[in-house]
Order: C-alpha cells, then sequence, then structure tokens
C-alpha cells in the first residue's frame, strides 16, 4: 500500500501515516525557505512536492497547497494595518478572482476520474492538466526573471505599467496607480487569471499576481506586497472552500496541512537570514534558475506519465 493512502500501515515498525508527516514537515522546511529568501511565497514548491516525491494523488496536493496559504496570509495580514483605500484594488480584483477559483477548481474535479489512453496505458487527465500547467508556467516566469535580471545588469530596466494605456470601460480610481483612472474589466480579467490558477494548482496565483501587479500594472512593490497579501488571502479563502466542497481536502489532509505550516515557519526563518547576506539581484537570478530547476522536475515526470 502506498503512502498516499495515509493509512495506519506499518513500514519496518513505524507507521506509515507518521513517516508521511515528518517527510511533508521536510517538504514544509523547503517552502518556507524558499519564501524567506526569496521574498515570495514558495508555495508553488507544495504540488510538485507532494505528488512527485511522496507521490500524494494530485488532487489531494493541489487541495493541501490552498489550504496551507491561509496560514501565511492571515498572519501576514494580521501584522499589517490595511486602510480602506489598500482594500479597494483587491476587492476589484476579487470581482474576476471568484470565478477563477470556481473554474479552475472545477476543471481539477471533472479531470479527476478522467484519464487518457497513450500507448495502451492510461494516464490521469488531473496529472496532465496540473502539471503541465506548472510546467509552462515555471519555464516563462523562470526565464522572464533571468531576461529581466540581464536587462537591468544592461542597464535597459523594462518598461512596467503597459497594461494601465488599455482604455476599456468601466473605470475606477485607485490609490496604487498614479494615473488618474484605470480599467475594472482589466483589472477583473488579471483576477480571472489569477483565481484560475488558484483553483487550479491551490498556489493562489502567487507566481502570477505580485509579477503582474509590478510589471503589468506598475504598482510599486511595497504597495503591490500590501495588496497582494488581500488578493492572496481572498484567493486561498475561497479555493480551500471549493476544494472541501469536492472532497480534495478532508481530516486526514489537515494533518499534511498542519506539518507544512510547522516546517515552513522554521525554513522562512532561516531563509529570511540568509536573505539578507544576498544581493537583490541575485535572488531575484537564483529564483529564476529555481524554477527552471523545479520544472526539470516536472517535465521529468510528465515523460514518465506519457512515454513509460
Amino acid at each position: 500500500m502506498g503512502m498516499s493512502t495515509i493509512e495506519l500501515v506499518t513500514l519496518n515498525g513505524l507507521p506509515i501515516d507518521l513517516l508521511l508527516i515528518l517527510l511533508v514537515l521536510l517538504v514544509g522546511l523547503g517552502v518556507g525557505l524558499i519564501a524567506g529568501l526569496f521574498g515570495i511565497g514558495g508555495g508553488f514548491l507544495v504540488v510538485p512536492a507532494l505528488h512527485i516525491i511522496l507521490r500524494i494523488p494530485v488532487a489531494m496536493a493541489v487541495g493541501v497547497g490552498a489550504c496551507q496559504v491561509l496560514g501565511p496570509a492571515t498572519t501576514s495580514l494580521l501584522a499589517r494595518r490595511i486602510s480602506r483605500e489598500q482594500l479597494r484594488l483587491p476587492l476589484t480584483i476579487a470581482g474576476g478572482l471568484v470565478g477563477g477559483v470556481l473554474i479552475g477548481a472545477t476543471l481539477l474535479n471533472y479531470a479527476r476520474n478522467q484519464s487518457l489512453e497513450i500507448d495502451r496505458s492510461r494516464v490521469p487527465i488531473e496529472d496532465l492538466i496540473v502539471l503541465g500547467t506548472y510546467l509552462i508556467l515555471l519555464v516563462g516566469i523562470g526565464l522572464f526573471s533571468l531576461w529581466e535580471v540581464h536587462r537591468d545588469r544592461q542597464r535597459r530596466p523594462l518598461k512596467r505599467g503597459w497594461v494601465t494605456t488599455w482604455s476599456i470601460p468601466p473605470f475606477g480610481t485607485f490609490p496604487e496607480f498614479q494615473q488618474s483612472r484605470m480599467s475594472v474589466t482589466v483589472l477583473s480579467w488579471f483576477g480571472l487569471c489569477v483565481g484560475l490558477m488558484a483553483g487550479l494548482l491551490g498556489t493562489s496565483g502567487g507566481l502570477i499576481l505580485l509579477p503582474g501587479l509590478i510589471y503589468l500594472f506598475g504598482v510599486r512593490t511595497h504597495k503591490a506586497v500590501a495588496t497582494s497579501l488581500v488578493i492572496i488571502w481572498i484567493a486561498a479563502a475561497q479555493a480551500t472552500i471549493v476544494h472541501v466542497w469536492y472532497g480534495h481536502i478532508n481530516a486526514q489532509t489537515l494533518l499534511i496541512v498542519a506539518a507544512l505550516l510547522v516546517g515552513s515557519t522554521l525554513g522562512a526563518r532561516l531563509g529570511s537570514r540568509f536573505s539578507e547576506q544576498l544581493g537583490g539581484r541575485t535572488l531575484r537570478y537564483g529564483f529564476g534558475w529555481l524554477l527552471l530547476s523545479v520544472a526539470v522536475l516536472i517535465a521529468v515526470e510528465l515523460g514518465d506519465l506519457v512515454f513509460i
């Protein structure tokens, strides 16, 4: 019986469920280390690590990833004083966020019991969709990070905020933007994309959220962080509820969530200390290569599914 069953079976006298929890603690340590080191949520590591390394089913791993984000997001929000003005932009983006989370989680649930026949073998469609999306996302953002560092070294920084020039009514005013008005439609579509990633991948869309606010909308970094915290909390809360509804989160998976939270809390402290010793450009460069390294592991896993 595999570890993904999380049942009280012994392996050399050690209960498998206890062994699994200890391994999840190590995964959480790595996730927290990345979060503290690079200043961005390490949640993108949760699903690949739980599925590829610990062989936990994809749908369950996604549900755990969505639920786990709630812990640090809530702690970060409580540590900050968010004004009403700062809530205007996140709540506007939440207009598309809600629909995106529901679409992503529903798509995952639909693919959960489906399979595709390739060379006389049955390949789970949920694995193909989730891992394939991860692969595209990580490769794209990883290459972008390396390119952005290369441009910065040549003193040719990227132009930010080009999406804000799109004049699609209706419009609203937000303190985060320098111009007098911003398209609510564009913000809602951005929220839809972030929510789709949260529902489908369980990472709350954090990988595209903060870079999107900074590079697409031109929001200054410190304002983007405050805005993203609210959006992440909304997305994670809704994704958790939807995944509970679909049965991707249950009493057993809550043990995994708790182990991830403990491990990530310890890892974040270590990562923060190391981060202070490295420059911003070095961190962005290392982050790009980290994303590409995880993408390679996912590509190998997809190759095993399709060709073996």
